[in-house]
């Protein structure tokens, strides 16, 4: 997506973050900016932030989750600025507690509810919208980091959502690959936002009291939104469907994919040991 200006973005998880950094950047850009977000106060504060800087922006506050919810919300979009030219699939939640096999159906309802059917819910919704344009458009889900590694620190069921997401967007850009929207999957890892904290809050007891929360350390040295927004705006420009923001990862991306040849080289030594 090589032009921005007077385009209109649709950004969930907006209130905060990423999401709000994200719709900043593409406000300087040029575009207008449609916020969604299930928090009303700081999704009006965000929204207020963005009109003091220029920006035109329709504040929305919506349940991702919900899908007469975000389908009702398009109709506010189209009626608002006539279009849908890019849509950042960025809300989502996290959990952190006991192994795998211990988390309760409730808490794999409400985490994939938010960060899986969620985004679906608004590709379903708006990517007719994007179709009907005559020029290029863009996907973008925020997948994490942990939609490629899982680390070994309890993270384990919104990883497994992550990892679905990514599976979701090739998907998805597969489908898209003789039109003109491209698809993009944006993989931070430790920023510092309230991403940790927001969570816990809306989980609430939610688990029971092994469910425990994310500690300031998680994000103290984080990247901060903006520069993971300006690696997004970027990523964007140049059509890339990985968008990292974490350089420094990459050595666990190769000794795991270094791990996954090998596997396959032993597969083929036991082929060649069966013909002898």
């Amino acid at each position: 997506m090589k032009k921005f200006s007077n385009k209109v973005a649709v950004i969930t998880g907006a209130a905060s973050g990423i999401g709000l950094a994200s719709a900043r950047a593409f406000a300087r850009e040029g575009m207008h900016i449609v916020l969604l977000d299930n928090r009303e106060g700081v999704l009006q504060t965000a929204r207020e932030s963005l009109l003091k800087d220029g920006a035109k922006v329709l504040a929305l506050t919506v349940d991702v989750g919900d899908a007469v919810a975000v389908e009702k919300s398009v109709q506010r979009v189209i009626a608002e600025f006539g279009a849908v030219h890019l849509l950042m699939n960025n809300a989502a939640v996290f959990i952190r507690g006991p192994a795998i096999a211990e988390v309760q159906d409730d808490v794999w309802d409400w985490l994939l509810r938010v960060n899986l059917y969620g985004t679906l819910n608004c590709i379903r919704s708006y990517l007719p919208y994007l179709k009907k344009n005559d020029d290029e458009g863009h996907i973008v889900n925020t997948c994490s980091i942990s939609g490629l590694i899982v680390r070994p620190r309890n993270n384990g069921v919104y990883a497994t959502s992550k990892y679905a997401l990514v599976g979701l967007s090739e998907a998805l850009a597969h489908d898209l690959h003789e039109t003109a929207i491209k698809v993009s999957v944006l993989l931070p890892a430790a920023v510092a936002s309230d991403f940790y904290l927001t969570s816990a809050e809306h989980r609430g007891k939610l688990g029971g009291k092994n469910m425990f929360p994310s500690t300031p350390e998680d994000t103290a040295n984080g990247m901060s939104p903006d520069e993971v927004a300006a690696r997004l705006v970027d990523g964007v420009r140049q059509n890339r469907f990985y968008i990292v923001t974490h350089p420094e990862n990459r050595a666990m991306l190769e000794a795991k994919h270094q791990e996954m040849l090998a596997a396959y080289d032993a597969a083929e030594a036991f082929n060649q040991a069966g013909q002898q």
